[in-house]
């Protein structure tokens, strides 16, 4: 599951790519991690002029903390306690433009803001929400008008950090952080950390669903496939000949991808490369993986299967939506994609095809036929931090302790009307900073549910995300119901994509990004230049346009409009010296 107010659509800079995710809503999301998307000039210019921030009644740790309930044995819960007197913290929001809220609720006020006064006595009070948050929260930057509590992204991490802006969380989090939250943190320490400066927090990640939600696959329409005899794909080759028999067959051509080439790039480690990926090179430093030889082969045969009509040959001028709508019309039967296939587009297909139209998850397949290593990437895109000046720091903390204990223990002390209003229906999306995940949730999550589906046995289920997956597979095998198609294809179909991102995770079948956090201040300042200059000259070769050779010249042009500068800051912030 992923928030979309953190995370920009298809479009953005892959030259900065990091992952994100979608694994629950169907929101439609690609690879590149947006909040590194934003101008540093801007943001560096923000806050040279800042000083201190509006909200500056008392420093941290200045003066006593507020009062808290104590237990019948007159001890502090300070992780749920609540205080004896009003605490009042001031936060911002993007807004979430898909939550549903009942009569009279709306982003400031629900079910959460009033959660947060009844049980811990916090009053919550939202500035401004907006659906430009970046641009506007460098403005408050810039007013010196920041809130007590608000999310960033990792590049305004790092700056409102070097401008002495936002609180060293360290000592509070210790207090506070209840044990739960505390064991999201070593889950994935990695991510943690890269909310650290100098081994101090400032930003505490909200973390993601895990990183079973990496792992990508080709995905063939299973009622083409089963009418034709076709087996399962193994090599790169097989690829080629199911598109041809599907067009043969089908007519149209057999398989989808989109001008940014995000999509045929997911197909890339079939030939070893790791596109948008930073690796080790041959001799330890760091090198982007778009412009290693192993993405040259990976272009030299998708030129072949342009020619051969098997690639939508109106690729180079669709966008996403348009991509999709050619496999939704039945004009392909092979695509290239995420786990999440069957939240976007397979709602469509199965209402406009029939659920016998549903394409089943496969391994992307290698030009050896040997198991391909898949990319991981930085996932966690937002931190919530603290104003320097903020009164009750450990106030939001009990609030981030809440959000994980309704989450992940929810069902266990909840009654079902009370949590169903806290999580359903995207309710549980217009928390803002204080949101925090468990990075562990889906792979157990997919452990229980595809067991119970096996068994009936749903004794193990511990959240309502596993009774939601449970429930919807079992109605798309009853019923082919459109909307449950999403869950019953990553969770609870013969080919659950979960079930083949558990088999890449428990064998180590991939590689990590070095990049681990913020990209180096060079990076976000080319923007979308580099990147526009490879997607253009692959598009090039892969159309015909130019030869397979041309790839030399477009990796030179990449280099010195700024590409070798990049590398020696990527390695520079985060390599290792080379042996």
């Amino acid at each position: 599951m992923v928030n979309s107010v953190d995370f920009l659509l298809p479009g953005a800079s892959s030259t900065i790519k990091a992952k994100v995710f979608h694994t629950h809503e169907g929101v439609n999301m690609n690879r590149k991690l947006v909040s590194i998307l934003l101008s540093l000039s801007l943001v560096l210019a923000l806050l040279s002029a800042c000083g201190d921030s509006a909200n500056t009644s008392k420093t941290a740790g200045s003066g006593e903390e507020p009062k808290q309930a104590t237990n019948e044995k007159g001890e502090v819960d300070y992780a749920f306690g609540s205080y004896e007197e009003p605490v009042t913290l001031h936060t911002v929001r993007a807004e979430y433009a898909s939550a549903q809220f009942p009569n009279g609720d709306n982003m400031t006020k629900n079910i959460w803001t009033r959660a947060y006064k009844e049980r811990f006595n916090i009053d919550v009070v939202t500035d401004w929400v907006t659906d430009e948050y970046d641009t506007k929260l460098n403005l408050a930057i810039s007013s010196k008008k920041l809130p007590d509590v608000f999310h960033v992204n990792p590049t305004q991490l790092q700056q409102l950090i070097k401008a002495d802006m936002i609180m060293d969380l360290t000592e509070v989090f210790d207090k506070y952080a209840s044990d739960r939250v505390k064991s999201y943190m070593e889950a994935d320490r990695s991510s943690y950390e890269s909310g650290m400066k100098d081994g101090k927090l400032y930003g505490i990640p909200q973390m993601h669903w895990g990183i079973i939600d990496q792992p990508d696959y080709i995905w063939i329409r299973n009622d083409w496939k089963e009418e034709l005899g076709l087996p399962d794909p193994t090599t790169t080759e097989d690829i080629k000949n199911i598109a041809l028999k599907f067009k043969e067959a089908y007519g149209g051509f057999g398989i989808a991808a989109d001008q940014t080439l995000d999509y045929l790039n997911l197909l890339a480690i079939g030939w070893g490369a790791h596109p948008d990926m930073w690796i080790p090179g041959e001799d330890g430093k760091l090198v982007y993986g778009t412009v290693q030889p192993e993405m040259k082969a990976a272009l030299a045969d998708w030129a072949e299967w342009y020619k051969l009509g098997i690639i939508d040959p109106e690729f180079a001028i669709k966008d996403f939506s348009a991509m999709n709508a050619g496999v939704v019309s039945g004009k392909s039967g092979i695509q290239p994609y995420y786990q999440w296939w069957g939240y976007n587009p397979g709602v469509d297909v199965v209402t406009n095809l029939g659920k016998d139209a549903i394409f089943y998850p496969y391994n992307i397949p290698t030009v050896d036929g040997k198991p391909a290593t898949h990319s991981i990437f930085f996932a966690n895109g937002v931190y919530t931090v603290v104003n320097k000046n903020c009164k009750n720091p450990e106030a939001a903390i009990k609030l981030l302790n809440f959000y994980a204990s309704m989450l992940d223990e929810g069902s266990q002390k909840e009654d079902p009307e009370t949590l169903s209003a806290f999580l359903d229906n995207d309710i549980a999306h217009v928390t803002g900073a204080f949101k925090i995940i468990n990075p562990e949730t889906d792979y157990t999550q997919f452990e229980h549910v595809s067991e119970a589906l096996k068994t009936n046995d749903t004794s193990k289920f511990t959240t309502s995300g596993m009774w939601q997956k449970y429930n919807n597979s079992v109605e798309f095998k009853k019923n082919g119901t459109p909307a449950a198609t999403g869950d019953f294809l990553q969770q609870g179909s013969p080919k659950p994509a979960y079930g083949l991102a558990k088999s890449v995770l428990d064998n180590e079948q991939y590689i990590k990004t070095a990049l681990w956090g913020a990209p180096p201040e060079v990076l976000v300042k080319y923007g979308s230049t580099l990147d526009d200059i490879l997607t253009e000259g692959f598009t090039k070769i892969i159309m015909g346009a130019e030869s397979i050779d041309y790839f030399d010249k477009v990796v030179e042009n990449w280099r010195t409009a700024g590409g070798n500068d990049v590398t020696e800051a990527v390695n520079e912030m985060y390599g290792q010296p080379a042996n």
